[in-house]
């Protein structure tokens, strides 16, 4: 049994989102296939702890100081490591968002700022070079938007910042084996949108299969 965990950046989840429906063709496909895996799920828009602010940069000084926590410290710290464990412990990742200006919602950027921590995710060699520390995991990502950025089925950016970073970090943490579907190009082609998103679906629907 694997463990997968979903990290869903998208305010509206109400009939009618086009990044909805490309999760649930993917994820009703998974689990038919997969009905005794474990699925944890975050939509990091509706709940985004943690973030990396004036508590979280103090934790980490404190650390290399190897000074004393306060209280306030501390539960911050706790319940980031539970995240961290969390996202350590899977075995698969879907990341499930819309294209927000070429790049993925900041909400989602925040929680890669959670989980890409030295000595947990990855650490440092003797020559500085980042070596990830999660092998044997697997990625896809799944994503909506109204352009069209990728060259066809080979998935080649054209100007997917948001694609290339979760590709990049994700990478850096040890993660190779990534893929990503993407319904895209239905504001470029309104006259054929139905087409698009059910070539989309239709591409999520196989990958749930496969994943």
């Amino acid at each position: 049994m694997s463990k997968v965990l979903v990290i869903y950046a998208h305010p509206e989840t109400a009939k009618g989102s086009s990044t909805h429906e490309l999760y649930k063709h993917f994820i009703n496909s998974y689990v038919q296939k997969n009905p005794q895996d474990e699925i944890i799920m975050h939509n990091v828009s509706e709940y985004m702890p943690l973030p990396l602010n004036k508590i979280a940069i103090s934790i980490y000084n404190k650390n290399l100081a190897k000074s004393t926590l306060n209280a306030d410290e501390i539960r911050f710290n706790d319940a980031r490591q539970k995240w961290i464990n969390e996202f350590v412990n899977a075995d698969k990742y879907v990341f499930v968002n819309p294209m927000y200006n070429l790049f993925i919602p900041a909400e989602m950027k925040s929680y890669i700022d959670i989980v890409m921590q030295a000595h947990a995710t990855f650490h440092y060699d003797e020559t500085g070079k980042t070596v990830g520390d999660l092998h044997n995991k697997k990625i896809i990502h799944l994503q909506s938007s109204g352009g069209i950025y990728h060259n066809g089925d080979t998935n080649e950016h054209v100007e997917d910042l948001g694609d290339k970073y979760l590709r990049m970090m994700l990478n850096l943490m040890g993660i190779k084996d990534y893929q990503g579907i993407f319904a895209e190009g239905m504001d470029h082609d309104p006259m054929h949108a139905v087409e698009i998103l059910d070539q989309a679906y239709a591409k999520a629907e196989m990958a749930g299969k496969e994943f």
